[in-house]
């Protein structure tokens, strides 16, 4: 289970023909996700722990600035858009990871605790 907390997060390709990574904070907080990465997109989700799968349940809504473009080569186009990603990790703090599809791409994701958020 995921604790509450600041979480940096890695993502990379799976595909051999693009290679590519990336990087961004997120925090948790009672079940609710917000975090960002360097090039201005910004999630909101929920996690939520199912402790009969042993697994954590993540539900984001990504959006990706005008003119961004994500490490799977999707191109946002010039009014932005709006990527929903939705999946389920094994692990808990300080080190989660998982495998998720976005728009058509596998993409491994990489959590890891930072430390507790203040009160």
């Amino acid at each position: 289970m995921l604790e509450d907390g600041l979480y940096g997060v890695k993502y990379t390709t799976v595909c051999k023909d693009r290679p590519d990574a990336g990087n961004a904070l997120a925090v948790l907080r009672d079940g609710k996700i917000l975090g960002s990465d360097p090039w201005g997109g910004v999630f909101v989700g929920s996690c939520e722990f199912d402790p009969d799968a042993g697994l954590n349940k993540v539900r984001l809504q990504f959006d990706v600035p005008p003119d961004g473009t994500l490490i799977t080569g999707y191109s946002a186009g010039p009014a932005g858009a709006v990527v929903d990603i939705v999946g389920a990790m094994e692990g808990a703090s300080p080190l989660a990871a998982t495998v998720v599809e976005v728009e058509g791409t596998p993409v491994s994701v990489e959590l890891t605790y930072l430390g507790p958020l203040p009160n």
